[in-house]
């Protein structure tokens, strides 16, 4: 697995692979000595990456209380979520700090993904392989990403304008009828609202 540390003009991260997590990944810890990332699993293992963050790069970190994960794979995001951002030198950073998710995680991840401009490797799982080193998208531009199927999907769900009830609507049969052949029933309103904000970038293009 190859993975790159992306940035947006406005400092927001992400960490990006080319293929998927098998795990679920809780969180990711910063060691601001080393500039090595280390991904925290939900079943406690964990992974170290083995490329340092370059210096420039760790005041924009620093203004990140999450970070974006995510994969890309043939121009298809395959995941995208956001986890809590940690630093070794801070165990109580994210206690003060209360990093808060995106109310929408997809439409978030899509959003910091077209906006990325600038990026380095994090992770490759051979050092000695020059051809890896490039940007993990590839040829395709951030702003030309779609999402695969399955998080289209979820991502219509999502972003879709909330159901808003009709006074005038005809009853749904749900009880409470009256003795006339009426009926009195009610409307139910359901899903999500619009996007929320992203982040930053990747290798400069």
């Amino acid at each position: 697995m190859n993975i790159d540390l992306l940035f947006t003009e406005q400092g927001e991260a992400g960490l990006i692979a080319n293929e998927n997590f098998a795990r679920k990944i809780a969180g990711v810890v910063f060691d601001t000595a080393s500039g090595i990332f280390t991904l925290e699993f939900a079943d406690m293992d964990f992974m170290d990456f083995n490329i340092p963050v370059e210096p420039e790069y760790n005041k924009y970190l620093d203004l990140n209380t999450v970070i974006h994960i995510g994969s890309v794979k043939d121009g298809h995001i395959g995941q995208a979520y956001q986890v809590p951002l940690m630093f070794s030198d801070d165990p109580y950073r994210n206690e003060i700090m209360k990093p808060e998710q995106p109310a929408h995680p997809l439409a978030a991840f899509q959003y910091f993904m077209k906006q990325c401009v600038i990026g380095q490797p994090a992770h490759r799982d051979d050092l000695e392989d020059e051809d890896s080193m490039g940007c993990i998208l590839g040829s395709a531009s951030p702003s030309s990403l779609e999402f695969a199927p399955h998080l289209a999907r979820r991502h219509g769900l999502e972003i879709r304008p909330a159901a808003q009830p009709s006074i005038n609507a005809p009853g749904m049969g749900l009880g409470g009828g009256s003795s006339a052949g009426g009926s009195g029933g009610g409307s139910y309103s359901a899903g999500g609202s619009e996007s929320s904000r992203s982040g930053r970038g990747d290798h400069k293009k």
